[in-house]
């Protein structure tokens, strides 16, 4: 198992440089809140996420999601969920509005230089209304906390790789995506709430145009029912 999980994360890092040329580069800060807990105290679960993305040097709003879900817990290290995400992107007039069916598994990985390894695998469904082409996403993340002794944070490293695998009229292209790099502190205010601000190195392979690199400050609300 350790050498599975070295060689997952030093694949997620390598994605997160090597392509890392000639690019047009932006600071942005994103906001999350994220929400998720058991039905009834069962294994049945509830999921939401809403996001709020300012791009122009965090100038202006540039995309929204919400994307609630319902999971089942499979086991303590496994959960499986299914979606849907509204997204809108402010960049144009009209806005680009974007719908998604997703399904996904978060799972556990085990430990890992003194912190915890876990993942989550999934899939998306997209469709715009301009085309009637869907385009199929898949992505990986990969997530490491450790925490830091006689406190309530935790450092955290974490990397999701996004590939499509078709093509799309309205704009996707089959292949590397993007790649989204987080280093930060996570702080677990009590059993309930958690905190965690850091950095996002976020590069977008883009077709036919430069690619993007952008500089995020993130930071995220995460609730447990």
């Amino acid at each position: 198992m350790k050498k599975l999980t070295t060689a997952l994360i030093a694949y997620a890092l390598i994605c997160s440089t090597a392509l890392s040329h000639a690019v047009d580069d932006e600071f942005q800060a994103w906001s999350a809140l994220a929400a998720s807990g058991s039905i009834n105290d069962g294994d049945l679960l509830f999921w939401f996420d809403g996001h709020a993305r300012f791009g122009d040097d965090a100038g202006r709003l540039s995309t929204s999601i919400i994307r609630p879900g319902l999971g089942w817990r499979h086991s303590p290290d496994l959960t499986l969920w299914l979606g849907y995400a509204r997204v809108t992107g402010h960049q144009a007039d009209p806005n680009i509005e974007e719908d998604r069916a997703w399904q996904q598994a978060i799972y556990r990985l085990g430990d890992f230089a003194n912190g915890q390894l876990s993942g989550r695998t999934r899939l998306e469904q997209r469709f715009r209304d301009e085309d009637s082409d869907t385009g199929v996403r898949v992505r990986q993340f990969l997530r490491w906390a450790k925490p830091i002794p006689n406190s309530s944070l935790s450092y955290v490293v974490a990397n999701e790789l996004f590939l499509n695998l078709n093509d799309a009229q309205w704009g996707q292209s089959s292949g590397f995506n993007q790649n989204r790099l987080f280093l930060g502190l996570n702080h677990r205010v009590n059993e309930t709430y958690r905190v965690e601000v850091g950095y996002v190195h976020n590069y977008i392979n883009q077709i036919g145009r430069d690619n993007q690199l952008n500089h995020i400050l993130s930071a995220s609300l995460f609730v447990a029912w």
